[in-house]
């Protein structure tokens, strides 16, 4: 990745970051459909997970004080199950095929958000548990945006805003991890994506910081504005821009 490719993706990923580090998702959801107007979807869905991992194992002692660790158990046996599947669909499905998928996912994720609406399913249920980890897992696999399921699942929930973050952070953090490591046995990880992988984690951990810091009661309107208005931005982009 070179010239133009290489600017856009260390200022998407710091958008990403930043996003992340405020609401405790998104910044695959930001990076993914960009990056797959540049990568095939296993190096994109790489290099997501590796900033990801770098960014979670940075804040683990953070995540480990403030999550809900039994939850947290509960989502990486299920989704860490289930995340195989993904990986084995992005080695036959078509790129634009997973382009449109990751956009249709953002865009919901986005209305969901606009309008408040809830996740049916108790994610503190074990039906509920099953259903929303699975399909995480697989989202997981196949692009690295595997957070929506979950999230939406936590914010059902009445719970701190911190420990919702904590949460869904520690558990994208471990499933990741068992992810890259399926890409590491399969030979996907390349010098080149540890290369750039390792820069852009940088980028993404630092604007994570940030992000992290911003996390006020009363900013938490205007960020989530902003939030929202750039996962719809990167949804469409996916769809009929990229």
């Amino acid at each position: 990745m070179e010239g133009v490719a290489l600017l856009v993706a260390i200022s998407v990923t710091a958008i990403a970051g930043l996003v992340r580090g405020f609401t405790g998702f998104g910044g695959a959801l930001v990076m993914t459909p960009v990056l797959l107007s540049w990568l095939d979807p296993i190096s994109t869905t790489a290099l997501v997970i590796l900033v990801n991992v770098v960014a979670g194992i940075w804040q683990a002692s953070e995540l480990y004080r403030e999550s809900d660790r039994v939850l947290v158990g509960w989502l990486s046996l299920v989704g860490i199950s289930c995340a195989p599947v993904g990986v084995w669909a992005i080695q036959i499905v078509p790129v634009q095929q997973i382009q449109q998928v990751v956009g249709i996912v953002v865009l919901l994720v986005t209305a969901a958000l606009t309008t408040g609406w809830r996740m049916p399913l108790s994610i503190r249920t074990p039906w509920g548990r099953t259903v929303l980890g699975s399909l995480s897992g697989f989202f997981f696999g196949m692009g690295g945006i595997g957070g929506p399921p979950v999230v939406l699942g936590l914010l059902a929930e009445r719970m701190p805003p911190r420990r919702i973050r904590a949460t869904q952070l520690s558990y994208f953090t471990l499933i990741q991890i068992f992810i890259l490591g399926v890409f590491m046995i399969q030979g996907y990880m390349s010098l080149e994506i540890w290369l750039l992988g390792a820069g852009l984690a940088l980028v993404y951990t630092l604007t994570g910081i940030l992000g992290g810091r911003l996390l006020t009661d009363t900013r938490e309107g205007l960020f989530r504005g902003a939030s929202i208005t750039v996962l719809c931005a990167v949804g469409l982009y996916a769809l009929i821009g990229g």
